[in-house]
């Protein structure tokens, strides 16, 4: 049973915090929404990593589906960008991938070291809910903007729902301050379509993401890092 539920604004104030809870990253828009829709397609297993050139070595290496995104678009040579709509209508039976993002690996990577880590968005909302309430601590950590060092508006609203639905199952569990924030918000998941990230992508032209990012449930699986280094981690999916 949950017994205390936080959200970290920052992987950095995750780092902060006291060790040994189970954590549930967020980068909505749109890494860990990725990483979800791959794992529904049937992906066994994904690599992250946080550079082009290592994710084009890592490509050259195997037998792998290379994902990734620069300035959020598909880099040269690379077989998809990091597009949740995309993933979702691929076939990804058994195969293994690298995902080349730069906020989400980073913010993956940071607190895989903290305790068991799984990736969150509203796509799994409902799984990854049912997989944090089997724990006792539960923090949310948002992944950020800007290398994951600054607020990130749209991970905060994500997270807030993860937050609001872990609360409701178990409403005795202490919260932290912005946990506390995040009950108290009417419909948080609106909030994510008005953040400065939302605005790039539409100007990208990345609405079919936008509206994958606010499908609640539409990718119902529970990522977990099985293995991590220096900026890089390993993901499956729980029971594959």
């Amino acid at each position: 049973m949950v017994e205390q539920i936080d959200i970290a604004m920052t992987p950095a104030e995750a780092e902060a915090k006291e060790p040994g809870a189970t954590y549930i990253v967020v980068d909505a828009v749109r890494a860990t929404t990725t990483i979800a829709a791959l794992f529904h397609r049937g992906l066994r297993r994904l690599r992250v990593v946080g550079g082009i050139d290592e994710a084009r070595r890592l490509r050259a290496a195997g037998d792998v589906i290379l994902f990734g995104e620069e300035g959020g678009l598909r880099p040269w040579g690379f077989d998809y960008g990091n597009s949740p709509a995309e993933a979702a209508t691929l076939d990804l039976e058994g195969r293994e991938a690298i995902l080349m993002t730069s906020n989400g690996t980073k913010a993956l990577c940071a607190v895989a070291n903290l305790g068991l880590t799984a990736a969150g968005a509203l796509v799994n909302l409902t799984a990854i809910a049912a997989f944090a309430e089997t724990h006792r601590r539960v923090v949310v950590v948002c992944s950020g903007n800007a290398g994951a060092r600054t607020f990130s508006l749209e991970d905060f609203a994500a997270g807030a729902c993860i937050v609001q639905l872990l609360h409701q199952r178990h409403p005795a569990a202490r919260l932290g301050d912005a946990a506390l924030l995040a009950i108290e918000m009417k419909d948080p998941a609106r909030l994510i379509t008005r953040s400065e990230h939302a605005d790039v992508m539409r100007r990208l032209q990345f609405d079919r993401d936008l509206a994958f990012v606010m499908s609640v449930d539409r990718a119902p699986c529970v990522p977990l890092i099985v293995e991590h280094g220096e900026g890089w981690a390993v993901l499956e999916a729980l029971g594959s």
